[in-house]
């Protein structure tokens, strides 16, 4: 799945707020190779969603270096090129526009491509059709379910081809039922599709459910942060 090269490096990696106060992120050490499906977990307020913020280029950390996708986001200045080429991101809350359609939802992060409309309508039907939602193309994200418009937004995080995808507790706001649908929908494009997947969670056996778990307290990596989880 992975051909031992990392796709995300970084070094000594800082990350405060309020003048300096808060230490979100208190020198991180990680390697990602490519294709791999790692689970970042802590408790609230640990800075695994910061530490996801920095590789999707969403924030910009203080000091250290973070390689992403061969991009040195510390170096360049205009990376929203880079997020719509190489990141998809899931979130807990499904951030879908209301007043769209489904289709239309998925199709919108082609539109910063030079994608036909032929190709945009192609491409969303695709994933559409992977997640099984081909009969709500035309209803608005308000006529879905919590599970059904979570998976509008999966497809919507690969319509662009990324080479990751970053999930931040995508199950978070789901019922145990409909979460397990959602994760193991995960699993299965991750490998499909062959991206690299990082996932933050605060549930175990959500982790669990990753090639490897990276442990993350008080801004910093735990020691246990090399763990193979055995399938």
């Amino acid at each position: 799945m992975n051909d031992n090269k990392n796709i995300i490096e970084i070094k000594g990696l800082k990350k405060s707020y309020d003048n300096g106060k808060i230490m979100a992120l208190n020198g991180i050490d990680l390697e990602i190779k490519k294709g791999e499906f790692i689970s970042i977990i802590g408790p609230s307020g640990s800075g695994k969603s910061t530490l996801l913020n920095m590789i999707g280029a969403l924030d910009k950390a203080d000091e250290g270096f973070i390689n992403v996708a061969g991009i040195d986001l510390m170096q360049n200045k205009d990376l929203s090129k880079f997020r719509s080429k190489e990141i998809g991101f899931v979130f807990q809350l499904h951030n879908l526009i209301p007043n769209l359609t489904v289709i239309e939802n998925v199709q919108i992060p082609m539109f910063e491509t030079k994608s036909s409309g032929k190709e945009m309508q192609n491409r969303a039907m695709e994933l559409l059709e992977a997640v099984e939602l081909v009969d709500k193309i035309n209803q608005t994200p308000t006529k879905l379910s919590g599970g059904e418009r979570q998976r509008v937004a999966i497809a919507r995080a690969l319509v662009n081809h990324p080479s990751i995808i970053l999930a931040d507790e995508p199950t978070g706001a789901l019922d145990s039922k409909t979460g397990d649908m959602i994760l193991n929908l995960i699993k299965d494009i991750h490998k499909k599709e062959n991206v690299t997947l990082v996932m933050v969670t605060h549930e175990p056996y959500v982790a669990k459910m990753a090639d490897r778990i990276i442990n993350v307290l008080d801004g910093k990596i735990g020691g246990d942060n090399l763990t193979k989880i055995i399938k």
